[in-house]
């Protein structure tokens, strides 16, 4: 099978998209250890929560976004509302 510069490139797109936002995530989870690591230092305990609450919540409404897309294209795709 040959495979065509289009499909070449919308595969390697989707694998990009992929790889990028795994860094993201992981990107979002070194800043917030960090910053964690240096309110504990500090002995503001009660913030490092606040600071890992809100790391998650960046990270869900980005899953989100991401599962929003999903279904915006599966309804495209099949042709549904």
């Amino acid at each position: 099978m040959i495979l065509t510069h289009a499909l070449f490139n919308k595969i390697y797109g989707v694998i990009m998209f992929g790889i990028d936002i795994i860094f993201r995530i992981a990107g979002i989870g070194i800043i917030i250890a960090i910053v964690n690591q240096i309110l504990k230092k500090v002995d503001r305990e009660e913030i490092t929560t606040l600071t890992t609450l809100a790391g998650v919540i960046i990270v869900l409404l980005m899953v989100l976004d991401m599962i929003s897309q999903l279904f915006s294209t599966l309804r495209n795709m099949f042709g549904l509302f």
